[in-house]
């Protein structure tokens, strides 16, 4: 669904995702939570930049699904503030792309409806990190 403007942006996505990884989830809440966070991935991280999906088992109870990208990253001190709802970075870097501001609240209120959570962290060098944690199957 994203590749198109993987394409456009000329953006590299890759993924590692072990083969038989389960989680507990609706399946139609989990596609609009990842659809959500590749296309924010994309949105902010410039042209030849690269986008990850990492995911795998934390615990015996619990699973990990990380969207890693070299985008322009998050303040500090907006982290946990970009899953209010109407909420929207802004700063140095200007947005090259329209948004309501609610994809990453709704996001994080279906992970938490199915017993998970959505946090955002700031890459090590660059970069926006966000990390959807659901319950192992």
């Amino acid at each position: 669904m994203v590749e198109p403007q993987l394409e456009r942006k000329e953006l590299s996505l890759s993924s590692r995702i072990p083969d038989g990884l389960a989680v507990r989830a609706d399946v139609e809440k989990l596609q609009q939570i990842l659809l959500n966070l590749l296309t924010n991935a994309i949105k902010f991280t410039p042209a030849n930049g690269s986008i990850e999906i990492d995911a795998g088992i934390r615990s015996k109870s619990e699973v990990f699904v990380k969207v890693i990208d070299t985008g322009i990253g998050i303040p500090q001190d907006m982290l946990e503030k970009v899953f209010e709802p109407f909420t929207q970075v802004e700063g140095k870097h200007q947005r090259s792309a329209e948004g309501s501001g609610l994809g990453l609240a709704i996001s994080r209120d279906l992970a938490r409806g199915m017993g998970g959570d959505l946090v955002a962290t700031r890459g090590i060098e660059k970069g926006s990190i966000f990390e959807l944690t659901l319950p192992h199957a």
